[in-house]
């Protein structure tokens, strides 16, 4: 018997054709090809279901069995993508639908009939939206691990900068102590200048008087114009270095001024980035929780039950520095007087208190 009979529809003669590339002609191949579902989705024996949908109107699992099962092995990248768009025309064509979870572009006779798929609000299907939403969270976590990243280099950089302006304030601090040392010494020069000037005076008016003292009088103010002359340039020198100094110590100063801007201005938009990345994952979440919801009932009865998306990423708590986030409100469901219904058992004890 040969399991490969003439198609009912082009849909069934693709598959087959796909089937007959990969496994051949001879009698098995769909058993084969049942063998390899059953043993990658760890379920029932398929074997039925495939025969059964290609002798009538192949559903769209049955597409996918074929893409995943059935690639020769020295097929070129892109495979996979180039068959999913022929098949997602041919279906199209013969279900007058979009296949479900097929979120590329639709080509029916070399014609574009409906763009690619991009957001969730774009799918027609639940399951098709599920997966979106699956896929937006998955992106929004990277983007949140990349924001925890960014955040332990803006605190890597903080400590460097508060290093640099520990040692900013030492220096400062010797600064302040080295322009006391000569403010201290310039009052004992101005001091010196003084009384050297009275003891000049002091030695005019003696060598007036005192003859017999001239020489004497007239050596000692030599020696102590000398040693004004000296005290003078020494105060000069000290002038200078007091005024370099105040130069120092005001560039010191907006230096450090600059450097803790610049790390407020990185806390800041740290503190707004984490905000943001946790806000869209809690209403993605929400969103989730929502439909989840609403299609229970559609899931009871679907035969093929999308499995259950997996656990929400934990939101991690805000550094000290962020102000807290405000509390997100319960959601009430009717009939309920606002306590949690059926709806959260397929969540565990962790993502309920997640919502929550």
């Amino acid at each position: 018997m040969n399991t490969l009979r003439p198609p009912v529809n082009p849909l069934s003669d693709a598959l087959r054709e796909l089937i007959r590339i990969r496994h051949g002609k001879e009698y098995g191949s769909m058993r084969r090809l049942a063998d390899k579902v059953q043993q990658a989705t760890d379920g029932s024996d398929p074997y039925k279901t495939i025969s059964r949908q290609l002798d009538g109107r192949p559903r769209w699992q049955l597409v996918e069995w074929v893409l995943d099962h059935c690639a020769p092995d020295d097929a070129e990248e892109g495979w996979r993508e180039h068959h999913a768009v022929r098949l997602a025309g041919i279906y199209y064509a013969v279900h007058q639908e979009r296949p479900p979870r097929y979120t590329g572009k639709l080509i029916v006779n070399g014609a574009v009939v409906e763009d690619a798929i991009s957001s969730p609000e774009e799918a027609r299907d639940p399951t098709t939206r599920v997966l979106l939403l699956q896929d937006e969270i998955a992106r929004l976590q990277q983007s949140f691990e990349r924001g925890e990243e960014l955040s332990a280099q803006l605190r890597d950089q903080v400590t460097g900068l508060q290093g640099q302006l520990d040692s900013l304030q030492k220096d400062y601090t010797a600064l302040e102590s080295t322009h006391d040392v000569f403010r201290q010494t310039k009052q004992e020069l101005d001091g010196l200048v003084t009384t050297l000037q009275q003891r000049v005076r002091t030695a005019e008016e003696t060598a007036e008087s005192l003859e017999r003292r001239v020489r004497s009088a007239h050596e000692e103010a030599i020696f102590s114009q000398a040693a004004l002359e000296q005290k003078k340039i020494e105060h000069q020198e000290l002038e200078q270095r007091e005024l370099q100094t105040r130069v120092d110590l005001a560039e010191a100063r907006d230096i450090a001024d600059r450097r803790y801007h610049e790390l407020d201005d990185y806390r800041k938009e740290s503190d707004e980035a984490q905000h943001r990345l946790r806000t869209q994952i809690v209403n993605l979440q929400r969103d989730i929780v929502e439909l989840r919801e609403r299609f229970q009932g559609l899931d009871s009865r679907t035969p093929n039950r999308p499995p259950p998306s997996p656990t929400p990423p934990t939101v991690t708590t805000p550094s000290p520095s962020r102000p807290p986030a405000a509390d997100t409100p319960k959601p009430r469901q009717a009939g309920h007087d606002g306590r949690r219904g059926p709806e959260y058992d397929w969540m565990g004890e962790d993502d309920q208190n997640f919502f929550t």
